[in-house]
């Protein structure tokens, strides 16, 4: 199968596609140091830039054959709809979901997939699910986190999975719910959670793209009442550091560890982060040739750090907040993978599909 990458960020949906038996033909993003990973890390695939200037025609030109793209997937700008922010919706300007509904009616492929937060459930996502099916396309909508395949964090995402209704029969169509049953589901999928957690241990803060700034002093980590500010992962990663020679002093901040306290200094290690985001280490790293393959998930909060970990904090990184402001807005290819791999075993059976 083939595959046109939308809003691709630093590839993590395209990993997972990959690792599926997915080929990705084509992607499109403009964050410049995004772009930079991707040309390291993809080097044969071609990169477009604005989403508005991407169309049919313009792939065409470029030696991409559309008739030949059986997905179009990507995570839309979460921006409108997060939490985190003003949640304008559909009148913020970074509400690009008509650039990605233009391309799907340019192209027809017979999959599509659009990643977001489940914020989005209550703003718009009902206008997604229209525009897709009056292309023709049966939707079906999933919302879980990515410590439901064992990452160490929760980060929720709502995927919305698409099928052109002429190639989907006689294969047993997906099953839309309610806006209710999708609200639902966001619930289940805390619950489930929480499930995930191991015993003894706590899920980290799940890694924004504002991660590459954070607290500098011991101040810094304490609330006004006292309690240790760990809701953020700059901070909360210097509460359980990776050991280290200097720590010979005790610290301030009482881990319940001997004489694992150390004068609180460094800052958030990207290199860790992507192993908490599933990615290979150094994928980021632009002057890094090739990443370390990925081995596992990070220790839980409160844990003793497995041997294959990075540092938690680190004195010096270069690009360091641009890594993490990418990490921050990335999607965990293992969260996304499952889809893709039910795609391919759904082609693979044909009308055999029972």
């Amino acid at each position: 199968m083939k595959a046109l990458s939308l809003f691709t960020g630093i590839g993590g949906m395209d990993l997972a596609a990959q690792w599926a038996g997915i080929e990705v033909v084509a992607m499109c993003e403009i964050e410049p140091y995004a772009v930079e990973i991707l040309k390291r890390r993809f080097p044969n695939v071609k990169i477009f830039g604005d989403v508005s200037k991407l169309s049919r025609e313009v792939l065409e030109r470029e030696g991409i054959e559309t008739k030949t793209i059986d997905i179009v997937f990507g995570g839309f700008p979460c921006q409108p709809f997060s939490v985190a922010g003003k949640r304008r919706g559909k009148e913020d300007e970074r509400f690009l979901w008509g650039e990605f509904s233009r391309l799907i009616y340019e192209i027809r492929p017979s999959w599509v997939i659009a990643e977001n937060v489940p914020g989005l459930i209550s703003i718009a996502l009902d206008d997604v699910l229209s525009d897709l099916e009056s292309e023709n396309y049966e939707t079906g909508t999933f919302v879980y986190p990515a410590s439901a395949v064992g990452a160490p964090h929760k980060r929720e995402r709502l995927f919305v999975v698409g099928i052109r209704k002429d190639v989907a029969y006689p294969r047993r169509p997906l099953r839309q719910g309610t806006v209710e049953q999708r609200a639902h589901a966001v619930e289940e999928s805390k619950e489930l959670a929480n499930i995930t957690e191991r015993s003894g241990g706590t899920l980290w803060p799940t890694p924004t793209c504002r991660d590459y700034k954070g607290a500098n002093s011991e101040s810094g980590l304490m609330c006004s009442d006292g309690k240790m500010r760990t809701d953020q992962l700059p901070n909360a990663v210097k509460f359980w550091p990776t050991p280290r020679e200097f720590m010979y002093k005790d610290s301030i901040i009482d881990r319940n560890k001997s004489n694992l306290g150390e004068k609180v200094g460094g800052q958030l290690n990207p290199d860790w982060v992507e192993c908490l985001m599933g990615f290979p280490i150094g994928w980021t790293n632009i002057d890094c040739d090739t990443p370390e393959l990925w081995v596992g998930w990070p220790a839980l909060l409160g844990e003793e750090q497995y041997d294959y970990e990075s540092p938690r904090v680190v004195m010096k990184s270069k690009n360091r907040a641009k890594r993490l402001k990418c990490l921050g807005n990335a999607v965990v290819p293992q969260q996304i993978y499952p889809i893709f791999r039910a795609i391919v075993e759904v082609e693979n059976k044909g009308d055999k599909y029972d």
